[in-house]
């Protein structure tokens, strides 16, 4: 009874564990976009003017597809600034196994270091895949735009 037991913990922790973030860091001086095989981004935003030439800033954006054993399917975009953005935003998509948008969310915010949508799938079905997209405006800087890609 104990060793059915330990398997079935195990199962059930690699299932858990099985939607865990992917991470990678690309560091540019330019706009990036479309890097959507990656659950997790981070880039470097450069000045572009005499006073903000040589600083960088970190912006950091997440999505995060969850299918729980009980309750319904979600899936949340957060984007983060190291400082203060002029306009940051979040905005999480969720598509069906067949290409069908599912339901979106978006969160907006001015002069602040964070955003986050959440979509919550309240249908029978599971949705197939959570896309996010993020972007960071700051006066002198070069704007940064991520797409971020996870499977539920």
């Amino acid at each position: 009874m104990l060793k059915k037991l330990c398997v079935v913990g195990t199962i059930f922790a690699s299932l858990s564990i099985g939607n865990s973030a992917i991470a990678a860091e690309v560091e540019s001086e330019t706009t990036v976009t479309n890097i959507s095989s990656f659950s997790e981004v981070s880039s470097l935003t450069a000045g572009i003017t005499a006073e903000t030439s040589g600083k960088k800033i970190k912006c950091t954006s997440k999505v995060k597809a969850s299918n729980p054993i009980f309750g319904s399917p979600s899936a949340t975009a957060t984007s983060s600034a190291a400082v203060k953005e002029d306009h940051i935003s979040a905005k999480v998509r969720v598509y069906n196994s067949k290409g069908g948008l599912r339901g979106q969310k978006t969160d907006s915010q001015t002069k602040s270091t964070y955003a986050g949508a959440t979509y919550t799938d309240k249908s029978t079905s599971i949705p197939a895949t959570a896309f996010g997209n993020h972007t960071y405006v700051k006066k002198s800087y070069k704007t940064v735009v991520h797409e971020t890609k996870d499977k539920f």
